[in-house]
């Protein structure tokens, strides 16, 4: 059996190529589809097929993947409105077009209509469905890492970790939902399966401050802010409006409550419990103070 995965020169898909050979796939059974193929020339001379695609061009997409039978794909990173579901669906009617048996998709556990992010997994799901392909969807909570992006590093200078909303949310580590991605690939009988792949627990602002405040040992307090203020300060970190737009959609559907999901997926599907918040910041901590 053939693996692809789109986005394979990304993070995502990198940690899933990794996953698969140390997992014992054979590498002459995975084709890595990126649209920068010199980024994995390490990867292809270790025996993985290395192939070019872009979603925007859709009709090279067919050429690359040909032969796969199994295709993982990944969300584009277009923040853009309006652009990501017609990306997806020419990968989605290329992977039918060359032959393509099961497609799995990574989709999000807040997937629904009105936010433009989380609308366009909802209309792949749909086209998915559509297909008349053999179906998996994995629906992922945010990623820890995405406390990088600025947050984390403001609240260890301010003491104040801001959030819109109180609501939890049971976000995980990239690595772990890469885990839960190659059982998938490996595994047998997930067709027609939608699984929900979280953090073991789910963790409110208040917990994610003092979460930071006991790794680090620095005050950290959480902060609840208006949409208003969120997006000002986003803006003022020099972020085009699109991008504010989009990272304000995901503080506003944490803030409904709709990212406080908690299941067990990641430990069925991986064969190991997902790591802690705490887990994920010690290990970074070292890190974090250079």
């Amino acid at each position: 059996m053939t693996i692809g995965i789109t986005g394979a020169g990304g993070q995502l898909g990198g940690s899933v190529l990794n996953e698969l050979l140390a997992r014992g796939a054979k590498r002459g059974e995975i084709v890595a589809v990126t649209r920068t193929p010199e980024k994995l020339s390490a990867v292809a001379a270790k025996g993985v097929t290395v192939r070019a695609g872009d979603f925007d061009a859709p009709a090279g997409l067919v050429a690359a993947f040909k032969s796969i039978d199994r295709l993982l794909i990944i969300p584009t990173s277009e923040l853009r409105p309006g652009l990501r579901t017609p990306q997806h669906k020419a990968a989605i009617d290329a992977a039918k077009a060359a032959g393509v048996k099961h497609v799995v998709y990574v989709s999000t556990v807040a997937a629904r209509p009105g936010q433009d992010l989380m609308q366009s997994h909802l209309e792949t799901e749909q086209a998915v469905y559509a297909s008349g392909l053999a179906w998996t969807i994995v629906r992922m909570g945010m990623y820890f890492e995405n406390l990088f992006m600025g947050a984390l590093q403001h609240a260890l200078a301010s003491g104040h970790f801001g959030a819109t909303g109180p609501a939890p949310v049971a976000n995980l580590a990239r690595d772990d939902v890469a885990a839960a991605l190659a059982g998938v690939l490996l595994g047998q009988g997930h067709e027609g399966s939608v699984y929900h792949v979280t953090g073991g627990a789910s963790l409110t602002p208040s917990d994610i401050a003092a979460t930071i405040a006991k790794v680090f040992g620095k005050p950290v307090q959480a902060a609840i802010i208006t949409d208003e203020q969120y997006a000002a300060g986003l803006k003022a970190a020099g972020l085009p409006d699109f991008v504010v737009d989009a990272i304000l959609g995901v503080a506003q559907t944490a803030a409904k409550g709709m990212l406080d999901v908690v299941t067990g997926d990641v430990e069925r599907l991986a064969g190991r419990k997902p790591v802690s918040l705490a887990e994920f910041l010690a290990a970074r901590k070292q890190a974090v103070a250079a």
